[in-house]
């Protein structure tokens, strides 16, 4: 059975709003592909995202401007994303993971880390913000994989399986993150982790298009 919505008169208007602001949180994470056009001294396989942006880095602002304006985006899709979402918590779970992921991604914008360790520098003494970054970290790899969980809980069948791969992708991406050694193809794992969220953003907007066009939708 299809999730019942609400179904004010500006309905329409909220779901191009939310659309516009996950297509813009999804072309910002992206900036990582900057990279590969930008000499930055690391590398894309053993650097994980969050180093291009650390302090003192070459175009390091560049990096942080993208994840920042990412965050904000994913942080102001919240509030439409409630009035569309099926009124029940497994959908305000999604929401609630989404704003956080948003936020998670400001405070590392605003908090870069002190050094970047895959290119052999040493932080000998971690600055308060360099912890707030790593932290942050930390709980986005958690976030990642709440938020596709929630989705598996409410999805409808064939948009679940969309979300069971992206579930499965982001436990796989964890798992390594806490296996390999420190800087050992980390920079793979977390653009992995990258892509899945971008897939998930994608097909979620995807979704509320669809789900507004059929029956028992949105409209």
């Amino acid at each position: 059975m299809a999730p019942v919505f609400h179904r004010p008169a500006t309905l329409g208007a909220v779901r191009a709003v939310t659309v516009s602001l996950l297509a813009t949180g999804t072309l910002a994470l992206l900036g990582w592909l900057v990279q590969f056009g930008l000499d930055t001294g690391l590398s894309p396989l053993h650097a994980p995202p969050g180093e291009l942006g650390a302090a003192g880095r070459p175009h390091g602002v560049v990096f942080r401007a993208a994840e920042l304006v990412a965050g904000l985006a994913l942080i102001l899709a919240s509030p439409p994303l409630l009035r569309l979402a099926p009124v029940h918590r497994q959908a305000r779970l999604t929401v609630g993971v989404v704003f956080a992921v948003g936020l998670l991604l400001v405070l590392r914008a605003a908090f870069p880390l002190d050094c970047a360790a895959s290119a052999g520098e040493v932080c000998a003494d971690p600055s308060a913000g360099h912890r707030v970054h790593e932290a942050a970290s930390t709980l986005l790899n958690l976030a990642y994989i709440v938020g596709a969980l929630s989705l598996m809980l409410w999805w409808p069948r064939g948009w679940r399986t969309l979300a069971a791969v992206a579930f499965a992708i982001e436990v796989l991406a964890w798992l390594a993150v806490v296996l390999l050694e420190p800087g050992h193809f980390a920079g793979i794992v977390g653009r992995v982790q990258l892509v899945t969220l971008l897939a998930v953003i994608c097909a979620g907007a995807a979704y509320l298009l669809t789900a507004g066009r059929v029956p028992g939708g949105t409209d």
